[in-house]
């Protein structure tokens, strides 16, 4: 026979602390006649409405080279290639959540890229729901991703440094 053991009244229950996240990804920065690749972050996720860079989480076992190309497919419709080596971002914060706030390490590789086929469409039922090219003048008016303005700032500076 099991005995069950009610829990006493005057003694609180703690919720478990968060488990910290490591989270890696890869994106690709494609430009064209002068424009950026971007897409916009889908309703629904956080920072819904905010323009990235087409990429995202490595799935188990994936390089980060080979998620960077399939991301941009899945976001853009476009087939890419990586053309030089990745600039690597490693950051750590606190995201918010409903049972707490949980702390994380993202590491995301970064790869210059060149489209060379596909057609171009915006991802549907997923992360992004539309993809666009700007100008560095309409990137200016933009709510942009903390990596993609990363990306922006490099470019800008001109000599490559990364910023903090």
């Amino acid at each position: 026979m099991i005995r069950v053991v009610p829990a006493r009244s005057d003694e609180p229950i703690a919720a478990p602390a968060p488990s910290p996240i490591t989270r890696l990804a890869a994106y690709g920065v494609i430009r064209r006649d002068g424009r950026l690749l971007l897409a916009r972050v889908a309703p629904g996720y956080p920072a819904a409405g905010i323009w990235t860079l087409p990429g995202g989480g490595l799935e188990f076992g994936e390089t980060p080279w080979d998620a960077a190309v399939r991301e941009v497919e899945e976001e853009t419709g476009l087939v890419a290639r990586i053309t030089g080596e990745p600039v690597i971002y490693s950051d750590m914060g606190r995201w918010p959540r409903p049972t707490g706030e949980v702390p994380f390490h993202t590491i995301r590789f970064v790869y210059p890229m060149e489209v060379t086929g596909g057609e171009e469409r915006p991802e549907t039922d997923n992360s992004t729901d539309a993809l666009g090219w700007f100008t560095d003048i309409e990137l200016e008016g933009l709510w942009l991703a903390d990596v993609a303005e990363r990306v922006v700032f490099v470019e800008r500076s001109g000599d490559g440094a990364r910023p903090d």
